[in-house]
């Protein structure tokens, strides 16, 4: 279900309130399920300043192959450079878009200067 605004689940019924163009359509269904949602369904929480602090002693997990080359579910062929899907067909540096200027200085003639060029250019 694509579009989903608001979602209900109760028991193994999901509910869901799916966005149109014009309104709303509810919908019922049965898990599982596979929905998309509207960025306006979620209204994300800011970290406490405790769980912002306590992130930067936790470890980090890395998994490599040799890590869970035993796992039943893992295919090597699907894995690396080899199994990726993507293929690259030409890669390239995009051309300079124009010369820089470098302004030397931190004082408010070179303040006044930057402000003087980017207004001159229009950006300001």
């Amino acid at each position: 279900i694509s579009y989903a605004a608001d979602v209900k689940i109760e028991g193994t019924t999901v509910t869901v309130k799916r966005a149109l163009e014009d309104g709303y359509m509810t919908i019922e269904t049965q898990t599982p399920c596979l929905l998309t949602c509207i960025k306006e369904l979620n209204e994300p929480r800011y970290m406490s300043i405790k769980g912002i602090m306590g992130c930067y002693d936790k470890p980090i997990a890395v998994y490599d192959y040799n890590t869970l080359k035993d796992d039943p579910l893992i295919d090597p062929t699907t894995i690396g450079l080899k199994g990726s899907p993507t293929n690259i067909f030409k890669s390239f540096t995009p051309p300079q878009k124009g010369q820089g200027k470098m302004l030397e200085g931190a004082d408010k003639a070179t303040c006044d200067e930057l402000v003087a060029e980017l207004q001159k250019k229009h950006i300001i």
